[in-house]
């Protein structure tokens, strides 16, 4: 029993303790406050397992600081590889891209990014992890079997909340992407016809050449810069954007490197969502 406190505990301290570090890290880098992690709570399940995993298996090795940090990079890589295909099938959503990174398997890992790991790994077993464990001790002491079982109760709770969250995710950004593509169509109806329009008045008043010339520069650079303004105010696009909750706008606005799989145009939806949150403010 005090074993299995003992791995709740943990788990859940470096969960903690990964969720504060990517939220510090990502809000400096994007010079506002930025809510990582998938789930509602403030814990990031996978450094809760890949550091675990690493201080049952790996800690018998903590002298040994080479082969440590070795190993070190090869679990975290695989969990890092693992986690990702799983969110990828289970919610046709991938959460991080290395494919800008050099010697990336499939966008998942990167080798940079699986050296900076094993580095943490060793400075979490050999520097930080006694401080925790003090830590450890003193909520087991204090709560006993208490404490374990009601932080396993909210991250279940947790997870089934965001499973249903993801499910209507899916279901409103599918819609969003189709709603785009048929104001698309429209627009690119609309257009065409003001591009009749202009030939027909170039053919008949070639004197006013250059004023529909400019005139036509000025509707293509419209287009380009005010496609998603235009998007983002469509009524049917602005209602279903309105019914999205605050932990799917969140994914949006957190994750810049979200990939959704189940629409055709991920990049115009997410900054429609984007935009859509902005302006609420």
């Amino acid at each position: 029993m005090n074993e299995f406190i003992k791995i709740v505990l943990l788990f859940f301290i470096y969960s903690f303790i990964g969720w504060l570090w990517e939220t510090v890290y990502c809000s400096l880098k994007a010079r506002k406050f930025v809510y990582r992690g998938f789930l509602v709570g403030p814990y990031c399940p996978i450094y809760g397992f890949g550091i675990v995993g690493v201080l049952y298996f790996l800690e018998p090795l903590r002298q040994n600081i080479v082969v440590l940090y070795l190993l070190s990079t090869i679990l975290v890589t695989i969990l890092e590889y693992i986690t990702s295909y799983g969110l990828e099938k289970l919610f046709h959503a991938s959460w991080w891209d290395y494919k800008d990174v050099p010697l990336n398997i499939n966008g998942r890992v990167a080798l940079p990014v699986s050296l900076f790991w094993g580095v943490g790994c060793v400075l979490i077993v050999r520097v930080i992890h006694p401080k925790v464990m003090l830590l450890e001790h003193f909520l087991s002491e204090k709560f006993g079997l208490v404490l374990p079982i009601i932080l396993l109760v909210l991250i279940t709770s947790d997870l089934v909340y965001t499973l249903v969250n993801m499910q209507s995710f899916k279901k409103v950004t599918t819609q969003l992407s189709a709603a785009v593509e048929e104001r698309k169509q429209e627009l690119a109806a609309t257009l065409n016809e003001k591009r009749d329009e202009l030939s027909a008045s170039i053919s008949e008043l070639k004197e006013s050449v250059s004023d529909e010339i400019n005139e036509r520069k000025q509707s293509k650079k419209m287009e380009r810069t005010s496609l998603i303004e235009e998007f983002k105010n469509t009524p049917s696009i602005k209602k279903l954007v309105g019914h999205m909750s605050y932990n799917q706008k969140r994914w949006i606005r957190n994750y810049p490197n979200l990939k959704l799989k189940n629409v055709k145009n991920p990049s115009e939806v997410q900054q429609i969502i984007d935009k859509n949150k902005k302006n609420s403010k």
